[in-house]
């Protein structure tokens, strides 16, 4: 057995690295070409080349009768790239096309793809059958568990692909998606569209976004399939009921008519795993993650299913409502993270919500057709692990409270005034807001123009329906200060002080209390500059950043595991807990000039990282350079 699957392992390398070139082998795809994000009439084709090269797509429908297949159409993008995006438009609905790729070099190497085939998305009154992946990350006791996976999965020729996260081992590393993910997925995502949220693992890297491709802001987003709508969230995001995500989704949920819906993020809300979330071999388990919030607009709203992954797993729930077994009005949620990562175990008692488990690389179809489903879990063999077939009961909508108010506003700080604007889910309900620390309820202030504000206010808002029902209370608020100081220091130069500690936290701790094993100077707060153990330590930078001009100056971190910034003692940025990299950002008004500078961090185990910057007006984040740091001589 273990001969047998080593075989079709270095096959499956082979095969995914093949291609089919015309010129020099000079011009070779870094990543074949593959499908991304498609409706009823548009898709998306990515592909990326070892030098700059122009993009070219030749496709057609296919036609009755053709003695080859149609390319009659073309698509071209101007300029030269390695990395390559071509959106086909106008297509036709639930139409099965040809289409092939070739790049050209400035100096005339080409490079052209094998033909291959699309299917456009179908209507609300088609069967639709997809796949459902998450965790395909590489790892060592198992190398052939994505590409096994992903044959299995094309094998069963899905209209396409949701993934749940954790596409790569490290989203940061190139090679993990040119050498692993996009070569092993290669025969099935050049024919069948993979939709994705983002895993810790991969790091929030800009390779995510350069290689996928989703409606903005990119890292949550819906869409509709059939009669189907999934809402797509990053759940190593803020989730909480005052999150971005959360009002999002409840606005989306609210609004849907969808006949199905199904959310999926990276982390569970309820999962038997063994350690993820409190060691079974010697703790209590809390048995799922933060996401555990966003049931309650699961639950409020009909939501059919929650896919997602993150422990290596295959669980599926009972129908679960109010946190609790309801076999007519539950959610259903299915742990599929196992097709490729390394794979986990579960603790040693059942769960209250369980109803099916294995231990095993696998993945999930569900066949749709009006109101009929049918699941089927089947494992890296092609045997299935389970299956269940249900009919939807369409109830009507009890649910009259409406979603939470969006408050919108270019800065939570100012040195003047603030204009703040209110916005509803459904014109027709009544937004009503305080600004004196009361809730607001129907006797409170309407909500008619933009909102002046002059001082620090705590801005409270809420929407009342038009039978009198209030929806919940939303929280904003905003500071009105003056810009700090700067500060003069002595005989300044380059540099940051710094302490180096040693310790297992499961968050930053007070660092007054412990002493530091080594401590120097240093150019910059990054890791590379001070010699670290790989897991259980901390560091803390100490120092003076430069700011160049009087304003407003907003600031990220991007770190894992936890982090803080500092200025001038004012804690900006709480990015503290176990994570992967992900940025987080805070603002503050500073005067040009010198302003005193902290930055914590701590790493448990597994990957680390750590980035510090400035975000600039137009959004982009600015890594800070060794010149921006002073210390006194």
């Amino acid at each position: 057995m273990f001969l047998s699957n080593k075989i079709t392992f270095i096959f499956l390398l082979i095969s995914a690295l093949g291609f089919s070139a015309t010129g020099s082998d000079s011009l070779t795809f870094i990543v074949k070409p593959y499908l991304q994000f498609s409706t009823q009439n548009s898709i998306h084709i990515l592909w990326e080349t070892n030098e700059s090269s122009t993009a070219m797509v030749e496709y057609g429908p296919a036609l009755t009768g053709a003695q080859q297949a149609n390319l009659s159409l073309k698509k071209e993008t101007e300029g030269l790239r390695s990395l390559h995006v071509v959106k086909l438009e106008n297509l036709e609905a639930e139409t099965t096309y040809f289409w092939r790729v070739t790049s050209k070099t400035k100096s005339g190497l080409v490079i052209t793809s094998s033909i291959s085939t699309f299917k456009t998305a179908v209507g609300p009154e088609s069967a639709v059958t997809f796949a459902l992946i998450s965790d395909t990350q590489r790892n060592n006791d198992t190398p052939w568990g994505w590409g096994k996976i992903a044959e299995k999965v094309w094998s069963e020729r899905p209209d396409f692909v949701v993934h749940a996260g954790d596409l790569v081992d490290k989203g940061l590393r190139k090679e993990d998606w040119t050498q692993h993910f996009f070569p092993f997925g290669a025969e099935l995502m050049k024919r069948v569209v993979v939709f994705c949220v983002l895993g810790n693992h991969e790091q929030d890297a800009p390779n995510y976004y350069d290689y996928t491709v989703a409606p903005a802001p990119e890292y949550y987003y819906t869409f509709n399939y059939g009669n189907i709508q999934f809402f797509m969230l990053d759940s190593n995001r803020d989730v909480d009921e005052d999150s971005e995500q959360y009002t999002w989704l409840e606005w989306e949920l609210a609004k849907s008519t969808a006949q199905w819906k199904i959310v999926i993020h990276h982390h569970p809300p309820y999962t038997s795993d063994s350690n993820d979330y409190g060691d079974t071999a010697f703790a209590k388990s809390a048995l799922g993650s933060k996401t555990r919030v966003l049931t309650n607009l699961y639950d409020k709203y009909g939501v059919d299913f929650c896919f997602y992954g993150h422990t290596h797993l295959y669980e599926r729930t009972w129908p679960i409502k109010n946190q609790k077994i309801d076999t007519e009005d539950g959610v259903i949620y299915i742990n599929a993270g196992g097709a490729g990562g390394y794979i986990e175990d579960f603790a040693p008692t059942r769960s209250w919500f369980t109803k099916e488990l294995q231990a095993v690389h696998h993945f999930c179809t569900f066949s749709i057709y009006q109101d009929q489903l049918e699941c089927k879990a089947i494992d890296f063999e092609g045997k299935l692990i389970d299956v269940f077939a249900m009919k939807k009961l369409r109830k009507p909508m009890t649910n009259n409270a409406p979603p939470r108010v969006k408050t919108l506003y270019s800065s939570s700080i100012f040195t003047d005034t603030m204009s703040v604007m209110l916005k509803s889910a459904f014109d027709h309900h009544t937004i009503v807001y305080t600004t004196d620390g009361s809730e607001p309820n129907s006797s409170s202030k309407v909500y008619q123009n933009p909102i002046l504000l002059s001082a620090t206010t705590v801005l409270k808002t809420r929407a009342i329906a038009t039978d009198g029902h209030p929806g919940d209370i939303s929280v904003t608020s905003f500071r009105k200060m003056a810009p700090q100081k700067s500060q003069k220091i002595k005989n300044p130069k380059n540099g940051l002080k710094y302490q180096y500690f040693e310790g297992s936290w499961d968050e930053l701790p007070s660092f007054s209390k412990l002493t530091s094993v080594h401590s120097g100077v240093t150019s910059s707060a990054t890791l590379e500059k001070t010699k670290t153990k790989d897991k259980n330590f901390a560091l803390v930078w100490e120092g003076y950043v430069e700011v160049k001009n009087t304003g407003r100056q907003k600031f990220y971190i991007n770190s894992d595991d936890g982090s803080k910034l500092f200025i001038n003692d004012e804690l900006i940025i709480n990015h503290d807990g176990h994570h992967s990299a992900m940025t987080k950002t805070g603002e503050t008004i500073l005067e040009k000039g010198l302003h005193k500078v902290r930055i914590e961090y701590f790493q448990g185990s597994g990957s680390y990282f750590l980035e510090t910057g400035w975000i600039n007006e137009k959004g982009k984040e600015i890594k800070w350079t060794e010149k921006e740091f002073f210390i006194s001589e």
